[in-house]
């Protein structure tokens, strides 16, 4: 029969696998509110290169420092405010953001 040190290493182990899988998952939002723009860019001076439908699930790479605008996966730019999910929990774009190819 395992003692308690056995048992309590086991539990250690699974609980630490469990955090490394929740930390490597992707982030992902979903579009509410309306079939929502797509631009170049963060904000409304980008050109508009596609729209998301509302209720689409995205992979987010980005938001900016004001969580305004978030950066999704092969996509472009779109406006935070129509994203439900993780969009304030991830790492912010550059502050010297100035178009693809920074």
């Amino acid at each position: 029969m395992p003692d308690f040190r056995t048992i309590a290493r086991a539990g250690l182990v699974l609980v630490a696998l469990s955090a490394a899988q929740a930390v490597a998952a992707e982030p992902t939002a979903r579009v509410s509110g309306g079939d929502i723009a797509v631009r170049s860019g963060p904000g409304l001076r980008y050109q508009q290169i596609g729209r998301l439908a509302d209720g689409a699930t995205v992979t987010l790479d980005y938001c900016t420092h004001s969580g305004r605008w978030c950066l999704v996966t092969d996509t472009g730019w779109v406006d935070a405010s129509y994203l439900v999910g993780w969009a304030a929990k991830i790492e912010a774009s550059p502050p010297d953001f100035d178009g693809f190819g920074w």
